[in-house]
């Protein structure tokens, strides 16, 4: 073979060579490629992918926003808790409540009737166990009340209130229905917003104890709007303690109303009440109970009230005027005169006296303090003199109370919800009646009762 020869198949050796190396690398470089475009397209799907699901989060929470404006706007039904559970659709809003206050009570008498001569009774309580429904109607203008108690002896449903109220503008509306008669303010106050275990015994023998509930219509106007000073409440009802009856009135002629304790039911022909209340200063929702409890702004309140019964040829008014004062830092007071005066032959009793005019009057005060908030400490003293003598010539009646309020949560945030309350009561002279409600006995001949009464209040 010739030299020329040799170099071109040296040549040709080598391009096949370079050609075949070529051909190997090739499918390497193609599969990286292929590998890099897929990882570009795999980043392109997870981009568009996060920008769907961005999308998706916006879209949610923007129809969220629009139902929940919806709901407000078109009268959606909403239920949950706001000092109470609600269930509410629009202008229509139901509370219900149930308050359920478990006592127990020891009594202790000296010179009782019978052969112990001094007594001690000791037991527990339903005290009281009441259902209410509360709310608006239509417009919020239009709110109503109905409640219920189950009674201490038997168990059986007891309506108490059942009442409309519409107010027609800011200030001015009307009432209708059984309610609370407007006088004396202890009387109208919650049964769990009280500061003591009940009632004092001058209210419960002159004041709401005696006049209790009504029916009828009354005008309202303040209606406690927190832009005005005045609160009045005045009508037309069918006379005190004319709950549960029907529109036929007054039992007898002259009337059978003890001196003591609440008139038989519906004993009169008819009754105007009214009340009026000036608030100097402060916020009328802590007028609501007697506790100074987490008031931001110190309060007074100035009140009085009146009530006509007629029954027959006699005549009973009651009056009272009132003072409530309450502190920034935990001090409440408060004190009330009320004055009972009754004609003919209205009252029936163990003296000739109860045949002609008789005045019944008696006052109260009362002290609070708030240590902190989980707990407060209260004194009342309260002065009952009648026109007639009721026990062992006797006319004159004290009550003298000490106690303590603990409420539960923390830092007593459950407030009137969920409460202990204790209170020691000494009546020097003895109860001038059985007022078995607010845990006295009396029938000792005007001697000393001491009282000790423990309660548990739950409200929900």
């Amino acid at each position: 073979m010739t030299s020329s020869k040799r170099i071109a198949a040296a040549v040709a050796a080598t391009l096949s060579l370079g050609a075949a190396a070529a051909f190997a690398v090739e499918p390497q470089d193609a599969r990286i490629q292929q590998l890099e475009t897929k990882i570009a397209q795999l980043e392109a799907k997870t981009a568009a992918s996060q920008k769907d699901v961005a999308n998706t989060i916006e879209q949610v929470l923007r129809d969220a926003e629009k139902r929940s404006q919806l709901l407000a706007t078109s009268g959606g039904t909403v239920a949950g808790y706001d000092n109470g559970f609600f269930i509410s659709s629009g202008d229509f809003r139901l509370q219900p409540i149930v308050n359920f206050q478990f006592r127990n009570i020891t009594d202790y008498r000296e010179e009782t009737a019978g052969a112990k001569d001094d007594e001690i009774e000791n037991g527990f309580e339903v005290a009281r166990l009441e259902f209410a429904l509360v709310g608006t109607a239509f417009t919020k203008d239009l709110t109503y009340a109905f409640m219920w108690d189950t009674q201490t002896e038997g168990g059986s449903l007891v309506l108490l209130d059942a009442w409309v109220k519409y107010m027609f503008s800011d200030d001015m509306g009307f009432r209708v229905g059984q309610f609370n008669d407007p006088v004396t303010h202890e009387n109208l106050l919650d049964d769990w917003k009280l500061l003591a275990v009940d009632r004092s015994l001058l209210d419960v023998a002159l004041g709401g104890g005696f006049l209790d509930r009504v029916q009828g219509a009354t005008f309202v106007y303040g209606n406690y709007n927190k832009n005005n000073p005045l609160n009045l409440e005045i009508g037309l009802h069918d006379g005190a303690n004319s709950d549960n009856t029907d529109y036929t009135g007054h039992l007898g002629n002259p009337g059978t109303i003890g001196i003591t304790g609440a008139p038989a039911s519906h004993a009169f022909d008819f009754g105007i009440a009214g009340r009026v209340e000036y608030k100097a200063m402060g916020d009328w929702n802590d007028y609501a109970d007697f506790q100074a409890m987490n008031n931001k702004e110190n309060l007074l309140v100035l009140g009085a009230g009146i009530d006509w019964s007629q029954g027959g040829d006699g005549d009973v008014i009651t009056g009272t005027i009132d003072a409530q004062f309450e502190t920034s830092n935990g001090l409440g007071l408060y004190g009330a005169v009320i004055v009972r005066h009754a004609d003919g032959e209205i009252f029936s009793g163990p003296s000739d006296e109860a045949d002609g005019d008789s005045t019944d009057w008696g006052a109260m005060i009362q002290a609070n303090y708030q240590l902190n908030p989980s707990w407060d400490i209260f004194g009342r003293v309260a002065y009952l003199d009648f026109d007639t003598d009721i026990l062992n010539d006797e006319n004159e009646f004290w009550e003298l109370t000490v106690g303590v309020n603990y409420y539960l949560g923390k830092n007593g945030s459950a407030g009137h919800r969920a409460k202990v309350t204790i209170d020691l009561n000494w009546l020097p002279d003895g109860s001038p009646f059985q007022a078995k409600d607010i845990g006295y006995l009396g029938d000792n001949n005007g001697e000393d009762e001491i009282v000790l009464r423990g309660q548990f209040q739950l409200l929900i």
